[in-house]
This record gives structure tokens, sequence and C-alpha cells, in this order.
């Protein structure tokens, strides 16, 4: 029994050691092909920010409206109309230093209405370009008059001259903001922060604020000093497969210099480990050579019996042999019998059973 439980541990500690030296690997490969991966991951920063952006619209002397301009949101008469009054405010901040430049553009774009292509467009500052350096924080708030009798009567000409139907044309007025990292953090970023479109050649107009953020969802990619992955990919792959190769051999090794022992101790705590509650372990001896002994070929087949019969199973071991008998006895002196070993368990002669080997009287006991 002591040569059993010594090599049980020894088992065990075998076990241990290649768990632990395969996990130890496992997790190194892991590691590096994550690292790897990475290396191609973006890295964001993002920033806070607020719009707002009015208008007036200026109007010609006329006997029709008492008051020379009229508020945002209304229907205007284009011939009416002498300038417009942009004020543009944006705040925008950034949880680092930066430096920016910002300009307000007027773009005029005659565009076909059927294949949605541009004619005819031109663009001119309207705000010269503002630079300097922010610590995080950035206010900008400039107004804007532009002549619209100037680009409405231009584009009016144009599209009369060349006689052209179906076309739209409209003044832009674009707020642009160009931000970049002092300290090299992340690329520049150019963003349309906000526009303002008004209709050119028509009658009537009514003037859309819009508020078209390249970047709807407030994030700056840092730039990253770039890094080869593939030796760490590669190391990573390399040590899984070595891993993995490790255990194999380690088991085909086990397998081949697995002993007769090893055998019999894995199928016992196999059995044991599955089975234990339906087992019970007898310390005194127990006389076979009253039973008629019927062998069954597997551990489950005593299992349907005990189902069946509503009996335990019976566990002895002779310890000089290293062999493990399970039994079950019945009332009417039947005996079902299991047995694993290191060598071949004897049966004992048992009643009605002359065909089987008789042992001496002090090796019928087990």
């Amino acid at each position: 029994m002591e040569n059993q439980k010594k090599c049980l541990n020894e088992n065990k500690n075998y076990n241990v050691y290649v768990t632990t030296i395969f996990i130890i690997l496992l997790i190194l490969s892991i590691f590096l092909i994550k690292l790897a991966l990475r290396q191609d991951k973006k890295l964001f920063i993002q920033y806070n920010d607020k719009k707002d952006l009015g208008y007036q619209v200026i109007l010609k002397e006329n006997e029709y409206y008492q008051d020379t301009y009229m508020e945002k949101g209304n229907q205007y008469i284009a011939n009416l109309i002498q300038s417009i009054h942009a004020d543009f405010n944006y705040h925008f901040a950034l949880p680092t230093s930066y430096d920016y430049q910002y300009k307000i553009v007027g773009t005029v774009d005659v565009v076909d209405e059927k294949t949605n292509k541009t004619i005819y467009t031109f663009s001119e500052d309207l705000l010269p370009e503002q630079t300097g350096q922010s610590d995080g924080s950035l206010d900008i708030s400039q107004n804007i008059q532009v002549n619209y009798e100037k680009y409405n009567n231009l584009i009016r000409q144009f599209v009369a001259a060349y006689d052209l139907k179906n076309v739209t044309c409209q003044l832009k007025l674009n707020l642009n903001l160009g931000i970049s990292s002092n300290t090299q953090q992340f690329a520049k970023q150019n963003f349309n922060v906000m526009n303002l479109s008004v209709p050119l050649a028509m009658n009537t107009i009514s003037i859309d604020t819009n508020y078209d953020l390249s970047n709807q969802h407030n994030l700056i990619e840092i730039q990253q000093e770039q890094k080869n992955p593939t030796p760490f990919f590669i190391s990573g792959i390399a040590i899984l497969v070595l891993d993995f190769l490790f255990l194999i051999i380690f088991f085909i090794y086990r397998k081949k210099t697995e002993t007769e022992e090893d055998k019999y101790n894995n199928n016992l705590k196999k059995i044991l480990n599955n089975y234990d509650s339906y087992i019970s372990r007898v310390e005194d001896d127990f006389n076979m050579q009253e039973y008629q002994i019927l062998k069954v070929q597997r551990f489950t087949d005593l299992l349907e019996i005990r189902d069946t019969m509503q009996l335990p199973i019976i566990m002895l071991e002779n310890k000089e042999q290293l062999v493990t008998c399970f039994v079950i006895p019945t009332p009417s002196h039947i005996l079902y019998f299991y047995s694993i070993g290191v060598t071949q368990y004897t049966l004992p002669a048992g009643k009605n059973n002359s065909t089987l080997e008789t042992r001496k009287n002090n090796e019928q006991k087990v």
C-alpha cells in the first residue's frame, strides 16, 4: 500500500509540474500575441465642444418692412437682402495643449440637380487664418458681414448667361478649425465646425445653420511610435506551438513509460473519482467461499446490478498483490464480482462453481 501511495504522489507531482509549465508558457504566448496585435490598435483622445451660430438678415430700404433687419429663422425675399451678419461662437476643449488655426471661408457652388455634380465653384476667405496656442481651451467668437447682394447678382448673371436649368446655387460660410499637437501626441486634425447655407439665384430663400463636424464621436487619434509587431507575433505563436508540443510529448512519454502499476492506480483513481458515493469500503476480511461468484466485465455492470437490486458495492483491497475487488453479495449467496490490479486476481472456489481455481484457505480472503 505504501508503494501505491508513493506512486500516486509521484504521478500527482509530475502532473502539477507539467501543468504549471504549460500554463506559464501559455500565458507568455498569449501576452506576446496580444502585444503584437496592440501595436495596430488605435488610441484616441476625447474633446468637448459647444457650438452656436446665429445671424441677422439686413434689408435694403423698402416700402414694406419697417425694420431694417430680420431675425434668424424666417423666409426672406432675395431682392430685398443687402447683407447677412453671421455670429460664429465655438468652444473647443482638449485635456492637453495644442496649436490651432481657424478661418471662415465663403464658398459658392452651382450644382446640377440631376447629376449632383458641380458646374461652377469658387471660394474666398471671409476671415483670414487666425493662429495661436492653447493650454486646452479655445473660444472662437467672430461676426462676419457678407455682401449677399454681390454673390446673388453674380450667380444670377452666370445662370442667365448660360441659360442653366435645374441647378442649385448656394453660398456657404464655413468655420474651419485645424489643431495639431506641439508635443506630437496626435496627428493634425481639420474640422468643418459649422456652416451657414444661403441659397442664391432664387426669389425667396430660407437660411440653414449646420453643425456638421467631420468627427461625430469627438475623438482624435493619437499618434503612436510605430513598432514592428512581427517579432512579438512570431515569438508568441512559436511559444504556443512549443507549449502544446511539450504537452503532447509528455503524454506520449507517460503512455510509453506507464507500468502495470501506473495503469492500475489510474483505473482505481478514475473509478473512485466517478463512483465513490456508490462504494462502501470495508477493512475486515470478506469470505467469498460460500458464494457463487459471477464475474462481470465492466464496473458499470456492477452499477446496473446495484440499481436493480438496491444492494451496496463493497470495495476490498488486496494490499500485497495490488489488487482491488468490487463485489455485490446477495442474500441468495450470489456474488457479483469485478476486479482491477497489477496482477490478475485468482477467484476462490465458490458454491456450485467447481471449475474455478481453488486457493488454500489462507488465500481465500481478500
